[in-house]
């Protein structure tokens, strides 16, 4: 299996903007989806698979129109360690179903999408937020093994940076780090993993020479 990982584009979050619970892609952010698909197109994925976040479902959006796949959900890929206990009591459980599908009406969910969200483990602290993200991360290696190792498939996957960092160490067969970045990806960066029955290789990491200058963040 060749295992592509996306970063999400640029939200108004990596912007700098003021913060908001589901930050969306920036127009630069769209600008970086679509040159990532163009750059995935000539692999010819035949799967494209991305976290419910906002951020995320734009970017597989963009990047499915380009190489004609309708984006599906894995909800586990999504950043951050669980569900945080937000000021006055307000818990962020995710965008409903009917909010993802607004914003990609072929997006396709899983069943645990549903109009209250989707469902997380709290995470108290930074180290098991660590440990629920290491956890997700196998969950969703061993569903992309499970579906696609036999058919040495081609998958590309939309992540984030702290739980697209994780994914790699996890499907190399390390430890997270403690500041969760040592696999640092560019918006739209593209990383490459090969995973054999002889060997699980990566092939290049954050690859960005499908952006101009001035498009990379």
């Amino acid at each position: 299996m060749d295992l592509y990982l996306i970063r999400h584009g640029q939200s108004t979050s990596n912007r700098g903007d003021e913060h908001i619970d589901f930050p969306p892609l920036t127009d630069l952010g769209h600008t970086q989806a679509y040159l990532a698909g163009t750059a995935l197109k000539d692999a010819n994925p035949v799967k494209l698979y991305c976290s419910p976040m906002l951020r995320a479902v734009q970017t597989a959006q963009r990047i499915g129109s380009v190489i004609n796949l309708d984006p599906q959900i894995i909800v586990e890929l999504h950043e951050g360690g669980g569900t945080y206990v937000l000021p006055l009591g307000r818990r962020m459980d995710g965008l409903t179903r009917s909010e993802i599908l607004e914003f990609c009406p072929n997006a396709i969910l899983p069943e645990t999408v549903t109009e209250e969200g989707w469902r997380f483990h709290q995470a108290h602290t930074k180290e098991e937020g660590v440990r629920l993200i290491r956890r997700n991360m196998e969950r969703t290696i061993n569903f992309l093994l499970e579906s696609h190792y036999d058919q040495e498939d081609k998958v590309a996957v939309i992540t984030h940076g702290r739980s697209g960092s994780i994914l790699i160490s996890t499907v190399l067969g390390m430890p997270p780090d403690r500041d969760y970045a040592r696999f640092g990806q560019n918006n739209c960066g593209i990383s490459l993993i090969r995973i054999s029955s002889e060997m699980t290789r990566l092939i290049f990491l954050n690859r960005i020479d499908h952006m101009s200058t001035e498009d990379i963040t």
